[in-house]
């Protein structure tokens, strides 16, 4: 596996983690009565989508230096 292949593997890993606090919510939002809780809702993702955008790019970068490059 090349390191490509890693790091992209390990930003869409930790962008799915940061999505499981916007689940609990949704699932909690469902069976609490959905539209009582749509501000929460809209902040959560809000928040979630804004975290994924700033962690998956320094995700990378963080990376470029921690990983070997392949032998050529």
């Amino acid at each position: 596996m090349n390191t490509l292949t890693l790091k992209r593997r390990l930003q869409l890993v930790c962008a799915l983690f940061l999505h499981i606090p916007l689940v609990a919510i949704v699932a909690y939002a469902i069976s609490a009565g959905f539209s009582q809780h749509l501000a929460i809702l809209g902040v959560a993702l809000v928040s979630t989508l804004a975290a994924t955008i700033l962690a998956v790019p320094y995700i990378g970068r963080a990376m470029d230096g921690a990983l070997p490059t392949p032998a050529e």
